[in-house]
């Protein structure tokens, strides 16, 4: 993945942010003071999860394999829960700015609105029960009040994701595990949704999709 940033810019949007994470660390050949060591983010790190992203997102030359046992869903699974510090620098990778970055149930719904259009969700998604704003939307085929999946909207919905181009199945995926606050074992089951995180990111940046599921993660506010 190809940072759209010019080295600059890159630092100059940045390294305040990273600054706030504590995520500045050593520099790479005498450059790049924003790329940091593995050490400086293992798995246990509070800011692992948008650490990751952004070291896949700005440094694909100089990481290597280093992040390929990492799964998207892992990924979207680490930035639950993320603070205001974090959701600002995944709002700078979308090229917004982090001034005006909001996680509020009002900020997502309208993000998740324009992703469920843009990417033709609708089927897999619908008006539920639950609430004002993104807790009125619910995956198919499921009863949110009483709990009960119904088996063959269920089986309609896993053939409409896997018939889905990667991209659709990577936003559908990660509104499901938003939705569910980590890992699916209901809705993502025998369908593919194991991607590499790397792979993955890539992907979206080169399917020009790859703001779309930043600002994903960087309005939630919790389901």
């Amino acid at each position: 993945m190809k940072s759209t940033q010019s080295p600059s810019t890159t630092t100059t949007t940045y390294i305040p942010l990273l600054k706030d994470l504590g995520l500045t660390g050593n520099p790479v050949n005498g450059r790049n003071p924003q790329y940091f060591s593995e050490g400086d983010i293992a798995e246990n790190h509070p800011h692992h999860g948008v650490a990751t992203i952004f070291s896949i997102s700005q440094f694909p030359n100089e990481i290597g394999s280093r992040f390929d046992h990492i799964r998207l869903s892992a990924v979207v699974s680490q930035c639950l829960d993320m603070d205001l510090s974090e959701a600002k620098l995944l709002f700078a990778l979308a090229g917004e700015s982090p001034a005006q970055t909001e996680q509020s149930p009002q900020a997502f719904n309208k993000v998740l609105q324009e992703v469920l259009h843009r990417y033709r969700l609708q089927n897999l998604f619908c008006a539920g029960e639950g609430g004002e704003h993104h807790r009125g939307i619910t995956p198919t085929a499921y009863n949110e009040l009483t709990g009960d999946i119904y088996a063959e909207e269920m089986a309609r919905w896993r053939a409409d994701f896997r018939a889905m181009a990667p991209e659709r199945q990577m936003m559908a995926a990660t509104i499901i595990w938003l939705y569910q606050s980590g890992p699916d074992n209901t809705w993502l089951r025998r369908v593919p949704c194991t991607w590499r995180a790397s792979e993955a990111l890539n992907y979206l940046q080169d399917a020009d999709c790859l703001r779309d599921w930043l600002r994903l993660l960087a309005t939630y506010p919790g389901w």
